[in-house]
């Protein structure tokens, strides 16, 4: 593998052509002048075909007859269980779809360039499992492709200002739908310059149920695995009908506590009699003296002398 990502410059020479694949096949020739060839190890082959030059993984996308020829060519071998493996794409192309990005997770601000294999074989002779030095990131989600879009974004959106430099300095911002967009949504941006493209690549699932059968499908479907879905299962309405259980027994035992305690409602409470009581006070050599306060009579008649004056003037 190379020491720099092979796909990252692919991807990035795309968006700065507006995506002119003859442009940016260009500049990906040997010496002989033959587009080059892109050998690649899969990271997954379902329920997404991925491959990664050991920086970044894309996905890849196959024309009915990239796969007719390659299973005629490796017979027994099929497409969907060519994970761990390395192949290799000779014959390929480069094309940018409006997609929406909220669902596509190998997109951007509602942009997918997609990989179309034309026709690929898987590499043999290989004798030692290849390991990959470090786990390979999604290029749509790589910081310096992100600013790539935005640029071309902008680009797009300075081309469709009428009248250019000496006329508006801003687009019309009552056609919100066509002169902005929110990259982290990827909302349609109408203003894209690139040309979609046309290829119908067959769909991976599709490509299972011939090799594996429909009744493989459905049961990874009704599993969840196929749609790559986290099944989450909810407690809270257990916790719901515990807790009116535990509401109902309470209720139960408070009507049973009313039934069974005859007259006073308080009869379990002992009730403190009317004659002497029994509580001693404090044992021990002058402890009740101790604790009890002691008037100072000098003070007690001079507030009363005073309190008397005070009468007398009112």
């Amino acid at each position: 593998m190379a020491d720099t990502s092979a796909f990252k410059k692919l991807y990035s020479a795309m968006i700065n052509n507006a995506g002119d694949l003859s442009k940016v096949q260009s500049e990906f020739k040997d010496a002989s002048g033959k587009v080059k060839k892109i050998k690649c190890f899969v990271k997954e082959s379902f329920p997404h075909f991925l491959v990664t030059d050991n920086h970044f993984y894309v996905p890849c996308y196959f024309t009915k007859k990239a796969y007719d020829d390659f299973r005629s060519k490796h017979a027994g071998c099929n497409v969907t269980d060519l994970k761990s493996k390395v192949v290799e794409i000779g014959d390929w192309s480069l094309e940018m779809a409006k997609v929406d990005s909220s669902t596509v997770f190998t997109s951007y601000a509602g942009v997918e360039i997609r990989l179309i294999v034309k026709g690929f074989k898987l590499v043999q002779g290989t004798k030692d499992k290849i390991l990959l030095s470090r786990y390979p990131m999604n290029l749509f989600r790589d910081d310096e492709m992100k600013t790539l879009f935005q640029a071309y974004h902008h680009r797009c959106l300075a081309g469709s200002i009428s009248g250019g430099i000496k006329g508006d300095s801003l687009p019309d911002v009552s056609k919100r739908d066509s002169s902005v967009v929110s990259f982290a949504s990827g909302d349609t941006f109408k203003g894209w310059t690139f040309k979609v493209g046309t290829t119908v690549p067959m769909d991976i699932a599709a490509i299972c149920r011939l090799e594996k059968g429909a009744e493989y499908v459905k049961k990874l479907k009704d599993s969840g695995s196929s749609s790559g879905k986290v099944r989450v299962i909810s407690k809270a309405g257990a916790k719901k009908s515990a807790a009116k259980k535990s509401i109902n027994k309470v209720n139960i035992a408070s009507k049973l506590i009313k039934k069974s305690t005859p007259g006073n409602a308080k009869h379990s409470t002992k009730r403190i009699g009317s004659g002497k009581h029994t509580m001693k006070t404090p044992t021990g050599t002058g402890a009740s003296a101790t604790a009890t306060p002691k008037p100072d009579i000098k003070n007690f008649n001079a507030m009363k002398k005073y309190l008397a004056k005070m009468k007398v003037k009112k």
